[in-house]
């Protein structure tokens, strides 16, 4: 029981009503009825603050407020999202970085030899992409690895498309969104924007008769050569759909990662960017516009290659491929079916990591180690690139012929410009990540009389059209199990 407050303040006198000496029979001058007097608003608050319940009833409007702009409370079980008001956005491509965010300190640069590049300003958007499919072993890691990152946060934007799942994995990415952005422990650092979206393609691909992939996308099941064309006309459409629905006007950059890399230096995107517009030191002046690390499989102690889609053309793979019926899709990776392209992975040294790697940067291969130091060098049964005839240590970029999606920093305006991840029919008999990188190519403009000639020819606006991949430079995926 709450007992009356002694702190009330006493009735204020006034003289709103004075009643006549008639109406009651004393003197009217001196006479106020205070029941006749309507309290005046200052008494009213007062008297309201020295109420018992005041306090616990403002805290709860305050609570609740607060529940419900940070969207811990709903109207239904179908969270809303989607939000922040009516908005005007506008950009003009004619400008160049015309769309100039707030700026923000990225990371330092450190290189094999220990030599460190000071950590600069950026102030272009990159948006990260992720297309998922039973993935819920490897999603919380996926999230923290993008916490690590030192590029400012408030310029990253993710997007997530969850298809054809059974284990939960949309409802923990919306978890794991929600923690990311709303969480006290993020504060300062919370991402320009995160959207999960849910699609699935396996059911309506099957009905239409078209080869579909019902596997788990789990384990060396997904890996199976007979499971492949299926696999990729999935993913070519989950990537193209997620890349239209997460696409912003303000994103200079796309990042597209897989969900089951382990690791990748926390200055990754400073450094796929300085090779991507040409500041950093290289054996070309141009930049790209697509750029991939080398994707290897690491363990403790061991590591090899792993994403062998990063390919340049060879002659024997040229002429293997000009026998071939137009919609038959090449797929590598596979001894029994080979195409004689030669892969970035073959690059990578099978052997202990601790003596390959620069001890300055676990994510560089050390200057020391040579091509005659990997196992089956030079390869037999085709032509070397020529960056690679004419050199005895590997070298720190390469032009490539078609990317993976391992990992892989893509300037947006080629995507804009139509270059997305066809799913059927294939472009030169690539799907997915490969035939994505036959439409890049295909936006390569002659400079100086010079014709088009495969990866070799240098573009000029920074690399146009250019696949660069970088030998010497690890991401870290999974081991194949």
């Amino acid at each position: 029981m709450f007992y009356s407050s002694k702190r009330r303040p006493s009735a204020l006198p006034t003289t709103r009503f004075v009643p006549s000496s008639t109406q009651n029979g004393s003197t009217g001058a001196t006479y106020k009825d205070k029941s006749l007097r309507p309290p005046s608003i200052r008494v009213r608050i007062q008297h309201l603050c020295t109420r018992p319940a005041t306090l616990p009833g403002l805290f709860l409007l305050v609570f609740v407020g607060a529940g419900w702009t940070l969207g811990l409370f709903a109207t239904s079980s179908e969270r809303v999202r989607l939000g922040g008001g009516p908005k005007v956005v506008a950009r003009d491509w004619s400008v160049v970085g015309g769309a100039k965010a707030q700026a923000g300190l990225g990371g330092p640069l450190v290189d094999e030899q220990g030599i460190v590049t000071p950590a600069r300003e950026y102030n272009e958007t990159v948006l990260i992409l992720c297309p998922m499919r039973n993935s819920i072993e490897h999603i919380w890691h996926f999230f923290h690895l993008i916490s690590t990152l030192t590029y400012p946060s408030h310029l990253l934007h993710l997007g997530i498309l969850v298809s054809d799942t059974t284990d939960g994995t949309y409802q923990r990415a919306l978890e794991l969104a929600d923690e990311r952005q709303y969480s006290r422990k993020f504060r300062g650092k919370r991402l320009g924007r995160i959207n999960v979206f849910q699609r699935d393609f396996a059911a309506e691909q099957e009905t239409a008769g078209e080869d579909a992939y019902v596997g788990e996308n789990v384990g060396k099941e997904r890996h199976e050569y007979a499971a492949q064309v299926g696999r990729r006309k999935l993913l070519g459409k989950s990537r193209t759909w997620l890349l239209n629905a997460a696409m912003a006007a303000e994103v200079d950059w796309v990042l597209w990662v897989d969900v089951d890399v382990v690791d990748y230096e926390a200055s990754m995107i400073e450094r796929l960017l300085a090779y991507a517009k040409a500041d950093r030191p290289s054996l070309s002046e141009h930049g790209a516009d697509v750029v991939v690390p080398n994707c290897v499989w690491k363990t403790y102690n061991e590591l090899g290659p792993y994403d062998r889609n990063n390919w340049i053309e060879t002659p024997e793979s040229l002429k293997f491929k000009a026998d071939l019926a137009p919609n038959e899709v090449l797929i590598e990776g596979y001894k029994d079916h080979p195409t004689h392209r030669f892969n970035l992975a073959s690059l990578v040294p099978a052997a202990d990591s601790s003596t390959v790697l620069s001890p300055h940067n676990p994510y560089l291969l050390s200057t020391r180690f040579t091509l005659t130091s990997l196992p089956s060098w030079p390869p037999q049964d085709m032509t070397l690139p020529q960056a690679l005839a004419s050199t005895t240590t590997i070298p720190e970029t390469l032009d490539l012929d078609a990317v993976g999606g391992c990992l892989a920093l893509v300037r947006a305006e080629v995507h804009r410009e139509g270059a997305v991840f066809p799913a059927w029919p294939p472009v030169d008999h690539q799907l997915e990540t490969e035939g994505f990188a036959q439409l890049v190519k295909a936006l390569r403009r002659p400079t100086g009389g010079h014709e088009m000639q495969g990866a070799g020819v240098l573009q000029e606006r920074s690399g146009r059209g250019r696949l660069l991949g970088l030998p010497r430079y690890y991401v870290y995926h999974g081991a194949l199990r």
